[in-house]
């Protein structure tokens, strides 16, 4: 089960807690000047929902009241019976994680009890999950629906009621919801949402025919056979590209270019002749030899009968040994410069040879430009010719499909027949035990409260979907407008309530102003029913109440049992509203 323990915050003094008990539980509001509508609105007696759903982890949007920065420091809190002996707590700051923990008795917790959380500090998604975990109902949670889907049926601003069985105003998908619906009221939710997805797929299979149909009218064989001729045509021009054989296929190959390596190789040669005679100076000068003789001297000197000086032998003599000496050492240096020489000439030759090899493949490029040319045109054909045939292959798989597709489409037309056959039987009173009983309980109900006869049935409209209507044999008895509306859809959630009151389900409803603009005699019936309901059942019916609504009982104006009244309002001060603070 799921019942409401209580609700609180971080800020006592700013929003007192409240607490919920079985019964009646009225949000009780008095204000002055009834002339101001903005008195009763600035109150807060419908913000407590948005305060309750909060906690209950409903995604808020940018528009929200908790969004404004007067709550930006607030914490809240919301306890929920989930089984005889089991609560679970759930703390949500309007920034900030989430904090969840379970307890086996009603407690209430502080910002000192932080260590004392089972899951603290949760993000939104996870905290969502595990919540679920704890308080979904069992079936729904076997079925694969979650807490929130059942929430629909407990909540209702004054907005949410002209819509009965869908409740939101937006523009939410039926799928979104019936199938939620049915299975509370006994009806196989498999079913209904075997249709939803049969209805999907015969949609998605006429949109992709409808894509695939944008094509020219061409039969299938008129395609394959204009494919086989421009493949056989490709075959043939690609057998002639093989024949061509480049070693350089460069389009901007030019006579200027070529002329630029002949001068590089001509610039080399010069520096290869301009090294070899370095080398042949150098190979000469190393053969060359110091060659002084002092004997043939002085024989010569003897025969045309001079002296020659002993001190000018000693010189000579120093002379040839300095010389000497010279000479070991230019060799030397010689042997190194050669060496170095004819490594520049070695790097110089193999440069050589790669510009000689580059002029002659440029040069046989040249010579084959015309069938370079040619061979440029043939692939430009080529790729031409590919392009079309994958053009007209993709059409023709497109026909393909289109075909399939339509094939597809009539099973699924099919299928979806059948499933709106085997709905429509699921959709009948008569043999279900359950779906009988809600179409009891709600007319009893109307029946108590409004004194005429109504109920609510299922079928399938004309596209064989599940619908949720509600019959009335006078019309005329209800063409007082929407305040009959409003009741008819709390009477359907109280249906809903009592009919499950045995089983793990919801315990509880929360109807914003659902008195408002009913007579004394309705009002005054709807509160007796829904206190007896309530009680009997073990339910939580919650309202808001604004005390020019409350009913008059000889000529006294009939107020609700204080028990019964878990928050007062009024416009008299901050502390009649709410949160006890300045209007915001």
């Amino acid at each position: 089960m799921i019942k409401l323990s209580k609700v609180y915050s971080n800020k006592k003094n700013i929003f007192p807690d409240i607490e919920f008990k079985d019964g009646l539980n009225v949000i009780f509001a008095s204000v002055s000047n009834h002339a101001d509508n903005k008195s009763s609105h600035s109150l807060g007696k419908t913000t407590l929902i948005d305060i309750i759903e909060f906690c209950l982890l409903k995604q808020i949007s940018k528009e929200h009241i908790l969004k404004k920065n007067c709550f930006l420091d607030f914490e809240f809190f919301l306890e929920v019976q989930y089984s005889e002996c089991c609560f679970v707590t759930i703390k949500r700051p309007v920034v900030g994680k989430i904090s969840i923990t379970s307890t086996s008795q009603k407690t209430r917790f502080s910002l000192s009890d932080s260590h004392n959380w089972d899951h603290p500090e949760l993000a939104f998604k996870t905290a969502k999950e595990k919540l679920n975990s704890l308080i979904c109902p069992k079936k729904a949670f076997e079925l694969g629906f979650n807490y929130r889907n059942g929430l629909r049926y407990c909540f209702r601003k004054q907005t949410q009621y002209e819509n009965t069985f869908k409740v939101n105003n937006s523009r939410e998908g039926d799928a979104s919801w019936a199938p939620y619906l049915a299975s509370v009221i006994g009806i196989n939710s498999r079913s209904v949402e075997e249709k939803y997805g049969a209805n999907r797929r015969v949609e998605s299979l006429k949109n992709a025919i409808k894509e695939v149909k944008n094509l020219p009218s061409d039969s299938g064989q008129s395609l394959e056979a204009e494919i086989t001729q421009i493949e056989a045509s490709v075959s043939r021009m690609r057998l002639e590209l093989d024949k061509f054989d480049f070693k350089k296929s460069d389009e901007n190959v030019s006579k200027e270019l070529i002329d630029d390596v002949s001068e590089k190789i001509s610039s080399m040669l010069s520096v290869i002749y301009s090294l070899d005679q370095k080398i042949y100076a150098i190979d000469k000068s190393l053969k060359a030899e110091f060659s002084f003789e002092m004997e043939k001297v002085l024989v010569l000197f003897e025969e045309v009968e001079l002296y020659f000086p002993e001190s000018l032998t000693k010189s000579y003599e120093d002379l040839i040994k300095i010389n000497q000496e010279m000479s070991i050492g230019r060799k030397d240096r010689l042997v190194k410069t050669k060496r170095s020489i004819l490594n520049e000439r070695e790097g110089v030759k193999l440069t050589l040879a790669r510009e000689r090899k580059r002029q002659q493949e440029l040069t046989s490029v040249l010579l084959q430009k015309d069938a370079f040319e040619k061979y440029k045109k043939l692939q430009s054909r080529l790729g031409v010719e590919d392009s079309r045939v994958a053009v007209l292959k993709e059409r023709l798989a497109k026909i393909d499909l289109a075909s399939e597709l339509g094939d597809k489409l009539e099973e699924a037309v099919t299928d979806k027949g059948k499933v709106a056959k085997k709905l429509e039987v699921e959709t009948k009173v008569r043999g279900n035990e359950k779906l009988t009983s809600a179409v009891t309980i709600f007319s009893e109900l109307v029946d108590h409260i409004l004194n005429f006869s109504a109920f609510f049935y299922t079928d399938t409209n004309k596209d064989g979907n599940i619908q949720f209507k509600i019959g009335l044999k006078d019309q005329t008895s209800v063409n007082e407008g929407f305040s009959y509306t409003r009741v008819l859809s709390a009477i359907f959630d109280a249906t809903l309530l009592k009919l499950n009151y045995q089983d793990d389900f919801f315990r509880f409803c929360y109807h914003d102003g659902l008195l408002e603009s009913l007579d004394d005699r309705l009002k005054l019936m709807l509160i007796e029913e829904w206190r007896d309901v309530s009680l009997s059942h073990g339910l939580q019916f919650i309202i808001t109440v604004l005390d020019s609504d409350l009913p008059l009982k000889d000529d006294k104006k009939e107020y609700f049992q204080k028990d019964e009244i878990i928050r007062e309002l009024h416009d008299r001060g901050t502390d009649g509203r709410l949160f006890k603070m300045p209007s915001f």
